[in-house]
């Protein structure tokens, strides 16, 4: 082969090499703290609508989301955090009110909440819980740092977590999440935005090896110190707890970074016993 036709070859497998790593980067998309950022919003609805996955800031740390309702987009999710589908997929919405429109809590925990409240719950068990019987409980804890595990409603999709009778939620106090998932009208499926076991993301860079799998990145500088300044502890993620079936208890699956506050408001305003 002479020298003329070997710098040839190497132009067009350079340039093809380039084109490749072009095509791989994910749509940037900085927030802005002058706006409300609706061209972003309107920017990735369609990504996630196509079944994409996306990376986003929330008040703790960053997460990978898809549509919780599209199963093409948790199928990715898995495989982009090369995650065991044993391990459930929490969804979030944007008000403390949609969080009954995918979940049912137990008919002994709703009357619990009722003779705490003095309200009457009228509807029967087999239905999505109504929004103004949990109202003050989940304004305790929502929007913020907490995930509440309970039963999965019949609305949600089959193929999220479809081996567990359960979904963990949550409201992030973050505004752009929230206005992400009310313009969508239906839950975000989230999880860290990491592979799974390796450390959480404050900052977009954290992540950056994946960004080639990722359809979008969204950068809204460093999370957490909403959490703490030290940040590393909001680097553990939201409290996790479980109503348990008895409606009566709860346990903490995760301790997070608002573990004090939510047990002991738990256990003192709403008389729920911890399960160890």
């Amino acid at each position: 082969m002479s020298t003329e036709i070997q710098q040839t070859f190497v132009q067009v497998i350079n340039g093809f090499s380039d084109d490749v790593i072009q095509k791989k980067q994910p749509a940037m998309y900085r927030l802005s703290e002058k706006n409300d950022n609706s061209d972003v919003i309107e920017s990735i609805v369609p990504i996630l609508q196509r079944g994409g996955v996306v990376a986003l800031p929330t008040d703790t740390i960053y997460g990978f989301a898809c549509l919780a309702q599209s199963s093409e987009g948790v199928d990715r999710l898995f495989q982009i955090k090369d995650r065991s589908t044993s391990k459930p997929l929490a969804i979030c919405v944007g008000e403390s009110y949609d969080v009954c429109q995918w979940t049912r809590f137990p008919q002994s925990f709703m009357d619990l909440i009722c003779d705490k409240t003095g309200q009457k719950d009228e509807q029967t068990y087999q239905r999505s819980t109504s929004p103004g019987i949990l109202n003050e409980l989940l304004a305790d804890f929502l929007p913020g740092a907490v995930t509440i595990v309970t039963e999965r409603g019949p609305a949600l999709n089959t193929d999220l977590n479809p081996k567990s009778s359960t979904v963990g939620v949550r409201v992030p106090d973050h505004d752009f999440i929230r206005a992400l998932a009310n313009r969508l009208r239906e839950p975000i499926a989230l999880t860290s935005a990491n592979t799974s076991g390796d450390e959480s993301s404050l900052c977009v860079d954290d992540f950056v090896k994946l960004w080639p799998q990722l359809d979008a990145v969204v950068d809204g500088g460093i999370v957490g110190e909403k959490i703490n300044k030290d940040l590393q502890y909001a680097r553990v993620g939201s409290t996790v707890f479980t109503i348990l079936p008895d409606g009566r208890s709860f346990r903490v699956n995760r301790a997070g970074c608002a573990y004090e506050q939510t047990v002991r408001k738990l256990q003192e305003k709403w008389n729920l016993n911890l399960v160890v």
